[in-house]
């Protein structure tokens, strides 16, 4: 039996009226070539008997189970342990797609992250649009992210590496800054709209939550000095590049050695 080329990932928990939508949004689409799992996390309001049901109507649907687990990364390695298919699609309970067309848009090409556009729904009028860089470097995922709901993860990036259950926020957020900053992994955006994301989610709601824990990994992971050169570069990134060195150098506070640094660092983050 072929592979699929995607593997749509959906985990949940209590919570059935979104997961009646993400599957519908999934249902709809022209696309075909792809499997979805469902990880429920032993949820009482009903969703078992929605998920059981949609099984029965479709083939697309190639595993799903309910069971406790241990948080939302620890739901997402599952689905991944039992995915067959070339990217990897993180698409929670309650987050839709698009349009029905949206999937059948994207080439996958063999990039290893492709990441489009992400739509914030506040209200019914309100809604904000996350539009990621055409290059990633390690100063913007210091300070912001990519959206999962609207990145496409070659499968290859989780043979080794699985999302760590230590964090309740920050997981993925850590996966992308392990394989595109520090492992250097091939990274494109595609400037289409891709979902619509749920705010009443565990990450929505824990701002601060995710702040401690990026600080912590950082503290952790990143040498102070490097972490410390970026932000220095950060406060001078809206400067034209070209006119950074010369001004460093004539500068008598700044010696050789930190230029030095500082070219590098410019070397390795912008590309």
């Amino acid at each position: 039996m072929k592979k699929p080329t995607l593997s749509i990932i959906t985990v949940n928990f209590n919570n059935r009226n979104g997961l009646e939508r993400t599957i519908q949004s999934i249902k709809s689409q022209t696309y075909t070539d792809y499997e979805h799992i469902i990880i429920d996390a032993n949820s009482t309001d009903g969703s078992k008997e929605i998920i059981l049901e949609y099984s029965q109507n479709t083939a697309h649907l190639t595993y799903w189970v309910s069971e406790p687990d241990k948080g939302i990364y620890d739901g997402m390695n599952k689905g991944i342990e039992h995915a067959q298919g070339e990217y990897i699609y993180l698409l929670n309970s309650g987050d839709i797609l698009s349009n029905p067309t949206v999937l059948s848009s994207i080439s996958f090409d063999g990039t290893k992250y492709i990441c489009g556009n992400m739509r914030i729904i506040h209200s019914e009028t309100q809604y904000e649009e996350v539009v990621p860089p055409n290059e990633i470097d390690g100063l913007f995922l210091f300070k912001s992210y990519l959206p999962h709901p609207a990145s496409f993860i070659h499968h290859s990036l989780f043979n080794k590496q699985k999302y760590n259950i230590d964090y309740k926020i920050i997981s993925d957020w850590i996966h992308m800054v392990e394989n595109i900053v520090l492992k250097g992994c091939s990274y494109k955006h595609i400037n289409l709209l891709i979902s619509d994301f749920d705010t009443t989610g565990i990450s929505s709601n824990n701002r601060a939550l995710g702040l401690s824990e990026r600080s912590k990994w950082i503290k952790d992971n990143i040498p102070t000095l490097i972490y410390d050169a970026l932000m220095e570069l950060d406060k001078i990134r809206s400067s034209e590049i070209g006119s950074i060195i010369p001004t460093l150098m004539q500068k008598k506070r700044h010696s050789q050695k930190r230029v030095k640094k500082l070219i590098l660092l410019f070397s390795k983050f912008f590309k």
